[in-house]
Parts: structure tokens; C-alpha cells; sequence
């Protein structure tokens, strides 16, 4: 009796193919950071040619400039900023003068995680993730503000440096833990078309990782979660293997992952442990991710 082979006509969903592939950090764009300690009536902070000025009442702002309603906590007030940046729509928060919306010089988003711009690690707190627009732009961006606010300016950055502060010493690490979670994409970030676009979110999967360095040869494993909120967190890839020869500066090791799709909108954030003992050891890691259509086709 001869087998015979069944094939079927749909399409898998982790299977269809993808839009486009982007890979996070990159080269193309710069990106800045504003973290927020305080924000008072009045407080200003300026992006490019565009200043946002925080009130408690709206009014009509003239040209080039953005008014935002401050919220009851200094998360929502950054979080609605974040917003103003790219355009929101929300009349009773945000009113935009001409030319302002969205910014026409970059893009922000809200974190509250440990997040590095290259080996610079941005602390915890009430962030604005800032991506420029603009690809290969060299001119200066403006990036100031009068709230209490540690700035770091619009710069580019090849990698992103996870510090392994879970180690501690000891024979062979034993005792060592999982370092914090640190964002990698924000909440809302992976969007078709770049920055540059109509910033609609979709849905994405991370399928590539590459170790581009690390301080020394312990062994390394690497966790991935996502969230929609920064409060409840899923893990959706546990134990990934990290580790190369650190005596190469030059050496690229790419990794495969194995995980299911991101739900549109949902930011991606790493944890990563090892059995060293430096509390100040690190990996420069960069990300490939998938881009899918904002809906399936029916099979």
C-alpha cells in the first residue's frame, strides 16, 4: 500500500510572511532620552523647532509650540507628552499650535525601565524614548527642558548594553539572579513603515539575536517578555544561550529564537543572567525583529 502525502492550502499565522524586517538598535536614526524627576506648571521642554508647555488649563498656543494638560501623576503627564510628540489627537489634553503635530523631527515613547543607548544606561524612572524621524540626519536636534529632567542628547548607538548586576561573588556564581527587566522596544514602538510613517502599531516577533560583545566568557542566558502596561509582564522565551570569545572584539554571533508572536502594541523588554561574579559585566546585543500585516488573511 503506497502512502500518500496530504497537503494543506492555509496558511500558518506564525508563518505568513513578514513586511518588512528591522533590527533594534540601528545605525539609521538617532535617538534621545528625557528622564522626568518632577514637572510643574509652566515647565517647558523643546524637540527640534517645537516647544511643549505644561499647564493646567488650555489655551491656544501660536505657532511652533504645544500645550499639554499636566495629569494627576507625573507617569500620565509623561505618558500624554509622549503622545503630543506624535500627534495624538485628545482635545481635552493636548492643544497643538500649527505644524507641531506630530513633531516633524522625531517620535517619543513612555518607559519606566532600565533602557541603554550603547554602553550609556538610562536608570529607571518616567523616560521619553526619542527616535528621530529622519534617517542619516547629521544636522543638530534642539532636546532641552526647564522640568527638573536628566537629558541626554539625540545621538546614534549600534547596540544596546545589558549589565549582568544580578552577579555576585562567590565560587562560580552560584548564588547569582536574573538582572531587571530592560525595555528594548517600548510600548507601542514597532510600527509599519519606520518612524517616518503613520505610526500604526502591528504586530512583530524577535527571531534573531547577535552578540556583538561581552566583557568576559561566563555563561549567559537571556529571557524575553512583553508587556502592554510595564506593570504585568510575560514571558515569552525563557533561557536563551548567550556567549562567545570575548579576546575578539570583531566577532558577531547570531543566535535563532524561538518564540510566538508579539501582539500589536506590546513592548519587548530582556532579563539575562549568568554564573560570573562581576556585577559589573555586560553584553552589547543588537535585535532582528519581524514587521506583520495588522490583519491575517483568512485561510
Amino acid at each position: 500500500m503506497r502512502d500518500t502525502l496530504y497537503t494543506r492550502t492555509g496558511i500558518l499565522p506564525n508563518h505568513l510572511h513578514p513586511i518588512e524586517t528591522a533590527t533594534e538598535p540601528d545605525l539609521i536614526s538617532r535617538r534621545g532620552v528625557i528622564t522626568f524627576a518632577s514637572i510643574n506648571i509652566g515647565n517647558n521642554v523643546v524637540i527640534g523647532t517645537v516647544t511643549y508647555t505644561f499647564v493646567i488649563a488650555l489655551g491656544s498656543p501660536a505657532a511652533n509650540n504645544v500645550q499639554v494638560l499636566i495629569q494627576g501623576t507625573l507617569r500620565n503627564t509623561v505618558k500624554k507628552l509622549a503622545e503630543a510628540i506624535r500627534g495624538i489627537q485628545d482635545v481635552a489634553n493636548i492643544v497643538y499650535g500649527s505644524g507641531t503635530s506630530p513633531n516633524p523631527a522625531c517620535t517619543a515613547y513612555w518607559t519606566s525601565r532600565i533602557f541603554s543607548i550603547g554602553d550609556i544606561t538610562i536608570p529607571s524612572g518616567e523616560s521619553l524614548f526619542l527616535l528621530e524621524r529622519a534617517e542619516n540626519a547629521t544636522l543638530p536636534l534642539a532636546l532641552t527642558s526647564t522640568a527638573t529632567a536628566t537629558i541626554n542628547a539625540f545621538t546614534r548607538a549600534s547596540y544596546l548594553r545589558y549589565v549582568l548586576n544580578g552577579n555576585v561573588t562567590g565560587a562560580g556564581g552560584s548564588n547569582s539572579v536574573r538582572g531587571p527587566l530592560q525595555t528594548l522596544l517600548p510600548i507601542g514602538s514597532v510600527v509599519i513603515g519606520g518612524q517616518d510613517g503613520l505610526l500604526y502599531p502591528t504586530a512583530y516577533d524577535c527571531h534573531l539575536v547577535t552578540l556583538c560583545r561581552q566583557s568576559d566568557t561566563s555563561e549567559k542566558e537571556l529571557d524575553l517578555y512583553i508587556s502592554n502596561d510595564e506593570v504585568n509582564f510575560t514571558r515569552i522565551s525563557r533561557s536563551t544561550p548567550i556567549g562567545a570569545d570575548s579576546s575578539n572584539a570583531g566577532l558577531h554571533t547570531d543566535i535563532q529564537m524561538r518564540q510566538g508572536r508579539v501582539p500589536s502594541g506590546y513592548g519587548l523588554y530582556i532579563s539575562m543572567g549568568s554564573d560570573g561574579t562581576s556585577a559589573s559585566a555586560y553584553c552589547d546585543l543588537k535585535f532582528t525583529y519581524h514587521l506583520y500585516p495588522l490583519t491575517l488573511p483568512a485561510n
